[in-house]
């Protein structure tokens, strides 16, 4: 019985001691600033009828490192992503909408005024992987009509066709 009243004591002074030796845990927090700099570039992607490249993934390359990305997100509902460049150079910027639109520019920063950063020059070495850069094809509204044609044609032969045999 002695023994089972020493341990609990002991336990007892243990957990007490470690309880108040305990300094308390701050875990880290979150907060926002606002930056009011005109070093941002802010690219907006469009397709050939000027309708915003939505939530396309895109890429941003520094001149320092060609095969690492330096940046990567997705542009907002109206097809625009910024970013802040670090240094001077050729910068490439990548954007890929995952149905076979591929969008690339090159533009060229140069050292602003106090050491800083500022928007050169704009170089488009877009690519579209098969396609010009610029569609000039028909409006989206004669393909819409050329498809409902192609339905409706391919009905009418099997009907035909089908009129034949009996």
């Amino acid at each position: 019985m002695n023994r089972i009243i020493c341990t609990c004591f002991f336990v007892g002074t243990f957990l007490f001691f470690s309880a108040i030796a305990v300094n308390p845990v701050a875990a880290h927090g979150t907060d926002y600033r606002l930056l009011d700099e005109k070093s941002a570039v802010v690219v907006e992607f469009i397709y050939s009828d000027n309708q915003p490249m939505a939530y396309a993934e895109v890429l941003v390359y520094s001149p320092e490192n060609d095969s690492v990305e330096y940046q990567n997100g997705r542009t907002d509902m109206n097809g625009r992503f910024a970013f802040y460049p670090q240094s001077p150079g050729n910068w490439r910027i990548q954007a890929d909408d995952g149905t076979g639109h591929l969008e690339r520019v090159s533009i060229e920063i140069g050292t602003g005024e106090n050491g800083g950063t500022r928007l050169r020059t704009l170089s488009d070495s877009s690519a579209s992987y098969g396609h010009d850069h610029h569609h000039h094809g028909l409006p989206r509204t004669w393909g819409i009509v050329f498809g409902i044609s192609l339905i409706a044609n391919i009905f009418m032969g099997f009907y035909l066709f089908k009129g034949r045999k009996s």
